[in-house]
């Protein structure tokens, strides 16, 4: 494979992850789901954000940091985007 075919899979696997894991968290979300899919978030985005570092996808450091925070940012919106899409409660009692 290309040397930027194979992050950009793991990339999009990643991410793919993720969104599906909101829908699994989110009837749970008062008991375990909340916390879980936010640390879950947090792997994810430092999993994007290391990704071009470990993996060399670019050579030259400016390439590394633009593709690096490209990924992290994607994460940061696909994160963002399960939260709101499988309904995740973030408040769940009044007190």
């Amino acid at each position: 494979m290309n040397n930027l075919i194979a992050p950009l899979i793991a990339a999009a696997v990643l991410c793919f992850a993720l969104f599906g894991f909101a829908f699994v968290a989110a009837p749970h979300s008062c008991e375990w789901g909340l916390s879980a899919y936010f640390w879950a978030g947090v792997a994810v985005v430092v999993a994007l954000l290391a990704m071009p570092w470990v993996l060399h996808v670019a050579q030259p450091l400016w390439q590394r940091l633009l593709v690096s925070l490209l990924l992290g940012s994607v994460g940061a919106l696909v994160w963002l985007g399960g939260l709101f899409a499988a309904n995740v409660r973030i408040i769940c009692r009044m007190i």
